[in-house]
């Protein structure tokens, strides 16, 4: 029974405290709701270090993907502009290395609860699905379940995620006056904090005396609709890790071990968050693009509807605008999903003793 394919969340516990030290409490202390908190306090973990380590390349990818064609023209460029190593450096050189760091504080507090609301959400479903039907949960189930918890995630966390988008495209020239992409201003650290908080409560902040900023919600239905993506990544890593598990464990069985393979090693974790998180960035990539160009705000059609941009994108730069940026989302996206579940796969040891501990 060890050597079994899948692993519900209870399962999984139940494995790691095997290997975990004495200081924690047997796992049988723990309710069906604390585990469903340690599988979403995992998740939180991994989506807040893979985010904080990965942010200057999200910044400049969501530059590129902002830019419309008109402004590629006004700034000289061809094609696409610059790739996204050039941009890296051009952005450090003339506006310093603070300015990739710009809405980092929003963009920490958006991925720790946005993760740990998509584990928590996606594990309770997952765990009511094998109660209800006694049996594992299969890839249509899964799907239906992530893409459940995405809409949770994004209808309580999309004020934040637009918030730091529109702080990520503010330019500072080497003075110090602003340039900024979007209807935004520079603002000291304590104005950013009380922004933060406004958005984190879903109220759109000013920018100026005389005009506020576009909702915060913009964009929502891009982002509800791009549930898909980490239903997609999800789905293909849990599949991939549940044959690979297999395939370790009658291994393990045929070398005579006495214990189960109960993780994955961090670079088989690694590849396989690299993976499932390619293959759903290839399929959802127009939708990203035009998430970002609502967020931005700077057409009129971009704020009207989802279908709009997109055809706006279509009519302006062709097929190629639309994975316009895609080089760089690729790299920061397969990245921090990789190290997301890498590093979430990896600490559920530390998340059961929090939990054991705040029980105690």
């Amino acid at each position: 029974k060890y050597f079994s394919s899948a692993r519900s969340p209870a399962r999984a516990l139940a494995q790691h405290a095997m290997t975990t030290s004495s200081v924690i409490a047997p796992l049988a202390k723990l309710t069906a709701n604390d585990k469903i908190l340690v599988e979403a306090l995992a998740g939180a973990l991994g989506g807040l270090a893979s985010t904080l380590a990965l942010y200057p390349i999200d910044t400049i990818k969501t530059r590129i993907q902002a830019e419309t064609a008109a402004e590629v023209r006004e700034n000289g460029e061809r094609g696409n502009g610059l790739g996204w190593l050039a941009r890296l450096s051009s952005v450090i050189k003339t506006e310093g290395i603070a300015a990739l760091y710009s809405g980092a504080s929003a963009k920490s507090v958006h991925s720790l609860s946005s993760s740990f609301l998509y584990f928590l959400a996606f594990t309770r479903l997952k765990t009511t699905y094998e109660e209800k039907f006694g049996k594992k949960i299969g890839v249509g189930a899964t799907l239906v379940a992530a893409s459940l918890a995405g809409c949770c995630n994004v209808l309580v966390t999309e004020p934040l995620d637009t918030y730091s988008t529109r702080k990520q495209l503010e330019r500072k020239s080497d003075g110090n006056s602003p340039l900024p992409l979007t209807p935004s201003t520079q603002s000291s650290e304590v104005e950013e904090f009380d922004a933060t908080l406004k958005a984190l409560r879903g109220e759109s902040t000013k920018t100026s005396k005389t005009t506020a900023s576009p909702g915060l919600y913009n964009g929502l239905y891009a982002s509800l609709v791009l549930t898909i993506n980490p239903a997609i990544q999800y789905t293909v890593f849990e599949q991939l890790r549940q044959r690979l598990m297999r395939a370790l464990n009658i291994r393990a069985q045929r070398r005579g071990a006495l214990k189960p393979v109960v993780e994955l090693s961090t670079f088989d974790a690694f590849i396989l968050g690299a993976t499932s998180k390619a293959a759903a960035t290839l399929v959802t990539y127009p939708l990203v693009r035009a998430k970002v160009l609502q967020k931005a705000s700077t057409k009129l059609e971009d704020r009207q509807s989802l279908l709009g941009t997109l055809e706006r994108v279509y009519r302006e730069e062709g097929v190629g605008g639309m994975y316009k940026g895609l080089d760089a989302q690729l790299v920061k996206t397969v990245l921090a999903g990789a190290l997301a579940l890498t590093i979430k796969e990896k600490s559920f040891k530390s998340a059961l003793l929090l939990v054991m501990l705040v029980k105690q």
